[in-house]
């Protein structure tokens, strides 16, 4: 079976343990994700659950932290019960954020893996990812410039 990825890179005005710390706080994911809650004990190994509501039908991503390495990189891989797919192994996905100090800020490289379907893979690609990562960006830089305010 066929799978897709997707790879997107964005610049962040913050020091790369912020923008790390940002990624990994359950009270601050859901202040620029669309999500209500995040559950984790933020450990190599343990779950880590997203839950959110899509047109008005409530959902669940049902994640293992694969690598916490701060502040260079989190990966996590996990299955959704809004994806339509069954909860075997190879239904699962793969999110890698890579960072990386760059003149007084941060470059994320995200990596999503093994999308199932070619609409899955247009919707993340074009819609979903973009408002995403622009949301997750302001809010750190905000926050950044609060700190350092």
């Amino acid at each position: 079976m066929k799978t897709y990825s997707i790879e997107k890179t964005i610049y962040i005005e913050a020091t790369p343990e912020f923008v790390f710390d940002k990624l990994t706080c359950s009270s601050d994911i859901v202040r620029y994700f669309p999500l209500r809650e995040v559950i984790s004990d933020w450990k190599e190994g343990s779950e880590v659950l997203y839950k959110g509501e899509l047109d008005g039908r409530g959902f669940t991503d049902f994640g293992r932290i694969e690598r916490l390495n701060r502040p260079n990189e989190y990966h996590y891989v996990y299955w959704s019960d809004n994806h339509g797919t069954a909860r075997v192994a190879e239904n699962y996905l793969s999110i890698r954020y890579r960072l990386t100090s760059e003149g007084r800020g941060t470059q994320l490289m995200l990596k999503q893996e093994n999308l199932q379907s070619e609409e899955m893979y247009q919707l993340m690609e074009t819609v979903v990812w973009a408002g995403l990562l622009s949301s997750m960006k302001s809010f750190i830089e905000n926050s950044f410039q609060e700190l350092d305010a």
